[in-house]
């Protein structure tokens, strides 16, 4: 079983769910098989066996009873041939010492049931039984029958107890059992067939960005298959078209916007040095407020992955931060990695935007860098009123914003977490939104350290396409 199809079967997936079903199943079924094998057919055969044996050992005892010297008159062979049983006069402490023979004492198996047999049959002539193992030999039943005199030889008849009579029943026996196991191994091969289609949508769903790198399902299979991989395609390719006219569409006006702006700012620089200065601070700052946001809106609308690149972490993180406010603290918990590669483009903008945010709802603001073996958290916290729980998804989709009144002295243009939050989402990052100690809002990016060569030669979702190709 190849480790891709072992990978696959698990707890709470489809396959596993169906995998313990079929298991279960053919467990249940197996047992309830031999159950009824071992009552119905094993059993009574058995005893009918038993029956036989005590029935030839009878009729010998009889023929001996009336001429001892039958014994050695053929009836050796008849026996042999038709009942596989062996009879013989001899003194029953010759016969033990010879053949190295000993009670009895199990309670159980094929010996135990023949000496019951015999007792039950034979209660008044007071028999002795024996299995043989001086030659290491368990498969031999001896029932001796005494003479009643010293001088006489006693009767012992040897029975070769193995069941060949039962051959048949084993072999139909083991036939159930491997018809139950290939029952399994079908059905397994079944769900495999349905649920490789349903694993193969649930990663390409994961890896589809709306962007470059994303390959299309095969279109093979059952009906139903193949409708549902072309209208998984076609959706894709309409995201894909819709998301592309977007940013044409964004680029576009960022372009055609910027032009009036540009002309509205040269306009002022024109201004005679007499205009009132308040006036044209408040003209900056509008113009500022519109590039800002022409700014953001085509950041958001762009979408692209960034290649990642090695950096040295803390220093990019405490540039960028510094940058922004150099009186706002980088704290670091652990050891900072001297080297890791990531998106520093990407990275930079996410910080900026979490330490804008913070600087415009709170005053104390504090950056956390906590890093462990495997990824890296960079958490922004401030002292503000804080994201409500019920906001905290609403507030990372573009242009929302707690502030219903959409004043720009309280709030930005809402796009700053949607970009956060879009990068992330790119570039497999996790984006968390909790409270801080102060009871403010702690914002946390969680970077992984370790990235495969796939990855840093700029294919996307590597871990992805992997799982991917491993159903295929």
């Amino acid at each position: 079983m190849s480790r891709q199809f072992i990978n696959r079967i698990r707890a709470n997936s489809l396959a596993g769910k169906f995998s313990m079903v079929i298991g279960t199943a053919t467990l249940v079924l197996g047992v309830c098989f031999v159950i009824l094998f071992q009552i119905f057919a094993f059993s009574p055969l058995r005893e009918q066996w038993i029956d036989d044996r005590v029935s030839h050992v009878q009729l010998v005892e009889s023929l001996w009873t009336a001429n001892p010297e039958i014994i050695h008159t053929g009836l050796d062979d008849t026996l042999l041939q038709q009942a596989n049983i062996y009879a013989t006069t001899e003194n029953e402490y010759v016969l033990v010492q010879q053949f190295g023979l000993q009670e009895i004492s199990s309670t159980k198996g094929i010996l135990y049931r023949l000496k019951s047999a015999f007792e039950k049959k034979f209660d008044d002539e007071n028999i002795s039984t024996y299995t043989e193992k001086s030659a290491g030999r368990n498969d031999t039943f001896w029932v001796i029958f005494p003479s009643g005199t010293e001088d006489d030889n006693d009767l012992a008849v040897r029975i070769f107890v193995s069941l060949r009579d039962l051959g048949t029943l084993n072999w139909v026996l083991i036939a159930i059992v491997v018809s139950v196991v290939a029952t399994a191994i079908t059905a397994l091969y079944g769900m495999n067939r349905i649920s490789r289609p349903l694993t193969q949508l649930a990663y390409a769903t994961q890896s589809f960005r709306g962007v470059s790198g994303y390959d299309p399902l095969p279109e093979t299979g059952s009906d139903e298959v193949v409708l549902l991989a072309k209208s998984f395609n076609e959706m894709a390719d309409e995201i894909s078209a819709l998301i592309s006219n977007r940013t044409t569409i964004t680029a576009g006006l960022s372009h055609d916007l910027r032009t009036p702006l540009t002309r509205m700012r040269l306009a002022l620089e024109l201004l005679p040095d007499d205009t009132d200065p308040s006036l044209l601070r408040a003209f900056e700052e509008n113009l500022q407020r519109m590039n800002s946001l022409i700014t953001d809106a085509a950041l958001f609308a762009k979408g692209e992955r960034e290649r990642p690149r090695k950096i040295d972490l803390q220093k990019l993180v405490e540039s960028i931060v510094h940058s922004i406010n150099n009186s706002i603290s980088v704290d670091w918990f652990g050891t900072p990695p001297a080297n890791i590669h990531t998106a520093p483009n990407a990275l930079d903008r996410c910080i900026t935007n979490l330490v804008q945010n913070a600087i415009q709802y709170g005053t104390n603001v504090r950056v956390q860098v906590r890093v462990t073996e495997v990824n890296v958290e960079v958490h922004v916290l401030d002292d503000g009123p804080g994201i409500p729980k019920a906001d905290r998804q609403r507030i990372l989709q573009p242009f929302v914003r707690l502030d219903k009144s959409r004043n720009l002295e309280t709030g930005g243009s809402g796009l700053g977490l949607a970009i956060v939050n879009q990068l992330c989402l790119i570039h497999n990052w996790t984006l968390e939104i909790g409270s801080s100690p102060t009871g403010g809002t702690d914002v946390s990016v969680t970077i992984p350290t370790k990235i495969s060569p796939e990855i840093l030669s700029g294919t996307p979702d590597l871990a992805i396409q992997e799982r991917l190709a491993d159903v295929k």
